[in-house]
């Protein structure tokens, strides 16, 4: 059975499906089709059974690619733990892990409204992130990345800014691929593309949703259909996501920062330790 060499585990709304397509054009990477599985979120994926439904999303990879996944669900603590230590136990020791950082404001405010499109918060972002733990949760990166770097060590994780990311993809994607060990192809790239906007992005939204969610989709037909079927069928098929609702006030720009400013902190040391990266 096969497992991933390595992951990118978030963060939600930094990029991470920009970074998927553009590792995805390369030969020597293998992503299964339903790209956030998030099987390492719960305990299932120990047993006998777990493991070999994961290892089956892997079983077309040829022996000469890395095999991979990308679930930003790896990176929302304290919604769920302990996805290091099972990435360990069932991946093993040579795993690497890819983690994208954005400006907290700018990622809580692309969070917000994702959810807010979705009818799962009001479009008041001023009191949605006072109420939902998770706009301010999802930003504490250090938190976030900090089981990772205790079960694998430096050596093994790269954080990357959002921000240096999308201003040089292909250069970017060329030291990803140096560090995981494969020949870079930045000449694949399509870097007039950006992927996962929210704003007029299709939405899963009332029946769409029950039918996305359910388990005969998520388990038998969604893992068939192609990256660029599943795309087609979205911007066909799905709603548009609504205009985005009033920015956050300056009050609460400073309060996020606030909220977020031990942990920025301790991600400035570590980005500092892996200077010889950045």
């Amino acid at each position: 059975m096969r497992f991933p060499d390595f992951l990118i585990i978030g963060g939600m709304k930094c990029g991470s499906t920009t970074l998927f397509r553009d590792l995805d054009t390369n030969p020597r990477v293998f992503f299964p089709l339903d790209k956030e599985p998030e099987n390492l979120c719960h305990d299932a994926v120990l047993t006998d059974a777990g493991r070999a439904a994961y290892a089956a999303m892997f079983r077309k990879a040829r022996p000469d690619q890395l095999c991979a996944e990308a679930s930003t669900a790896y990176t929302k603590r304290p919604d769920f733990e302990g996805m290091a230590e099972r990435a360990r136990q069932v991946c093993g020791d040579d795993l690497r892990v890819l983690y994208l950082v954005r400006d907290p404001v700018r990622r809580t405010i692309s969070h917000h409204y994702h959810e807010y499109a979705r009818g799962n918060m009001p479009s008041d972002i001023n009191e949605a992130v006072r109420t939902f733990p998770a706009l301010i949760n999802y930003s504490r990166y250090a938190m976030q990345i900090e089981p990772w770097l205790e079960t694998f060590g430096p050596g093994q994780v790269r954080i990357v800014r959002f921000e240096d990311y999308v201003s040089d993809r292909p250069g970017w994607c060329t030291r990803l691929c140096r560090f995981l060990g494969i020949e870079p192809r930045p000449d694949l790239i399509e870097v007039d593309k950006a992927f996962n906007r929210s704003e007029g992005k299709p939405i899963m939204r009332g029946p769409f949703r029950l039918v996305a969610h359910s388990r005969l989709y998520r388990s038998l037909i969604r893992p068939l259909l192609p990256t660029d079927v599943k795309d087609r069928l979205r911007s066909t098929v799905l709603p548009k996501a609504p205009p985005k609702p009033a920015p956050p006030s300056d009050e609460t720009v400073e309060w996020i920062r606030t909220q977020v400013a031990a942990d920025q902190e301790k991600l400035d040391a570590l980005l500092a330790e892996l200077s010889p990266w950045t």
